[in-house]
């Protein structure tokens, strides 16, 4: 059964629509990545998925809970939208940590504050994340004493310690230098090979070969082709999708 499911989701800024009508299902433990050139929605439909950016129409279910678009902002879908955020993880291209706190304090915030978890809890949760990630030895660093790598890993941490069904990625690794993007793939490869449910926004070609069980490739917010690596790197059908793979190979 289908952890994520979307159905007709079309997202319009002003006069200009940007997704038209996306339908989109993932499996549990399934590992989808999405490609594309930039401006093709791939971003906008992962932040639509946790209401970041209101759909304009369609249906998001993610696990048990079910949302359509458009519908009034009140109480009842305030709670409804907090409740299917706290079932996914949201990795950023920016870090987004909190500068004045220790990577294990940035860690804690979301089981104290959203889950309501006593300060021993979090902290024994942060610290064992912190390991999972390899940041076993710099829980008490703030983040300006950490490379980039170690920030989105201490972000990637942060996301895990909220126990999420899915957890995705908008190009995480687009703001290292490319020595630090490596250990940040890493994690995220353990994190698949463990079960994790993941849909994936990135350029990183061999970290969709390797690990995606699925590609999506994205154009002009419609979703133009999509199967198994080996579909779509080795035999694409659409002349789009080569011409995308052709650039990227050159660059």
């Amino acid at each position: 059964m289908s952890i994520i499911q979307l159905q007709n989701l079309k997202k319009r800024f002003g006069d200009n629509e940007v997704l038209h009508g996306i339908d989109l299902s993932v499996n549990k433990s399934e590992v989808v990545v999405l490609m594309g050139p930039s401006g093709s929605g791939k971003s906008t439909l992962l932040r639509c998925l946790t209401f970041l950016e209101e759909p304009t129409d369609g249906m998001i279910r993610i696990g048990k809970q079910t949302l359509k678009a458009g519908e009034k902002l009140d109480r009842k879908r305030k709670s409804e939208i907090r409740e299917l955020r706290k079932s996914t993880g949201f990795v950023f291209q920016q870090f987004n940590l909190f500068p004045h706190k220790t990577a294990i304090e940035n860690v804690m915030e979301g089981p104290l504050v959203v889950k309501g978890a006593t300060k021993e809890d979090a902290r024994e949760i942060a610290k064992t994340l912190l390991e999972k990630v390899g940041l076993g030895d710099r829980q008490n660093h703030y983040p300006s004493q950490l490379s980039g790598g170690q920030q989105q890993r201490v972000a990637i941490a942060r996301a895990l310690s909220m126990h999420p069904s899915v957890m995705l990625y908008d190009e995480p690794t687009s703001a290292l230098d490319p020595e630090l993007v490596r250990e940040v793939l890493q994690v995220m490869k353990n994190l698949a090979q463990e079960g994790m449910t993941m849909v994936v926004v990135t350029h990183e070609m061999k970290f969709a070969k390797d690990v995606a069980d699925r590609v999506i490739f994205m154009d002009g917010g419609v979703v133009v082709e999509e199967g198994s690596p080996e579909e779509i790197f080795n035999h694409p059908k659409e002349e789009r999708t080569k011409r995308f793979l052709a650039m990227v190979v050159e660059e």
